[in-house]
């Protein structure tokens, strides 16, 4: 059974004048949802005008679809944490587009006429954070903005709206904020304050990540290389147990090697072999503590032959092994160095 949500979300009034250089000084961010079976799933938090975060903390969830609409788009600094998420999104410039999202995966996005659905498998903990920034807040922060966020800044005072989307895995000092706020100890406007310094910290965390080099100085490629590069990552996701050769996966999606690589390196962070590397170990961590199915079960179904292998892999990338996982119970729904 699939439970409907819809999201609307707005970054201020439609009346609101523009000032000369295409800021909002009196939007506010609007962001309303339903909940399904009496159950919040969202919690909203109002960090300052024109700033929200959002937390996402719920257990064993429904097949769960989200129907979102977005007019005036507020900036938006999402944080996937424990499920896999994909969205099938419309925009009036760029037309249909499929995203998926894992453990993991960070999104800096604006998003300005888009409409589209976003899909939960079912039986997986719901959990995430994000952040919404009106316009105005946005420049208000970064009152000259960096170099590395020139590509945003020109898609928000873009008439036509094209909008902006980059997607990364995020780094264990990021985690670390996301647990904090998760585990919050604070209440009333302690809480709140304590909200708003850790929404800083993220802010500045990705901000750190982009001023990298931009990537480590590799040059942009075109938006239809970097859609061919969204495209085999999805074939990657969609095919865990038996990936593609990177040959393979480069003529599956029209484009060469090196552009394959250097798009995956611009939006996840890193090669096609260490996204596809994480992205397996991710879902076996999440089967180890979402399922019943064996080890050598687990192993196969993330494209490892060998369970010795698969035990190996796994103890180097989150330094306990797949046995001891899986005997605790109470578990953390963060992979410790998966988000690298």
């Amino acid at each position: 059974m699939i439970r409907h949500i819809t999201v609307k979300e707005k970054s201020e009034s439609p009346n609101t004048p523009k000032s000369v250089n295409n800021h909002f000084p009196s939007e506010e961010v609007d962001i309303t949802h339903g909940d399904f079976h009496g159950d919040a799933i969202f919690e909203t938090i109002s960090i300052r005008p024109g700033v929200k975060m959002i937390l996402v903390n719920h257990g064993q969830c429904p097949h769960l679809q989200m129907d979102y609409e977005i007019e005036r788009a507020p900036i938006s600094f999402c944080y996937t944490i424990s499920q896999r998420i994909r969205s099938t999104m419309t925009n009036g410039i760029r037309g249909k587009r499929v995203i998926e999202r894992s453990p993991g995966d960070g999104v800096l996005a604006y998003l300005p006429k888009t409409r589209g659905t976003t899909a939960i498998s079912l039986g997986e903990k719901n959990i995430g954070v994000s952040l919404h920034f009106c316009t105005h807040m946005f420049y208000e922060l970064f009152n000259n903005p960096p170099q590395c966020l020139k590509e945003l800044c020109s898609a928000i005072d873009d008439p036509a709206g094209k909008g902006f989307y980059q997607q990364s895995r995020f780094n264990r000092e990021t985690s670390l904020a996301l647990k904090q706020i998760l585990g919050c100890p604070y209440e009333g406007e302690t809480r709140r304050l304590y909200f708003e310094s850790k929404a800083l910290e993220l802010v500045t965390l990705k901000l750190a990540e982009l001023e990298q080099g931009s990537f480590n100085n590799i040059p942009n490629p075109n938006h239809k290389d970097l859609d061919q590069a969204r495209e085999a990552y999805h074939i990657l996701l969609s095919n865990l147990d038996h990936p593609p050769s990177l040959i393979g996966l480069s003529r599956l999606v029209g484009i060469n090697r090196n552009k394959l690589n250097r798009g995956f390196k611009i939006i996840y962070g890193d090669t096609v072999f260490n996204v596809l590397r994480n992205a397996r170990l991710s879902k076996a961590w999440s089967l180890l503590k979402q399922t019943n199915l064996s080890l050598s079960e687990i192993a196969l179904s993330v494209g490892y032959n060998n369970q010795a292998n698969f035990t190996t892999a796994f103890r180097k990338q989150f330094g306990k092994t797949p046995k001891t996982v899986r005997r605790d119970i109470l578990g953390d729904p963060f992979p410790p160095n998966a988000m690298t």
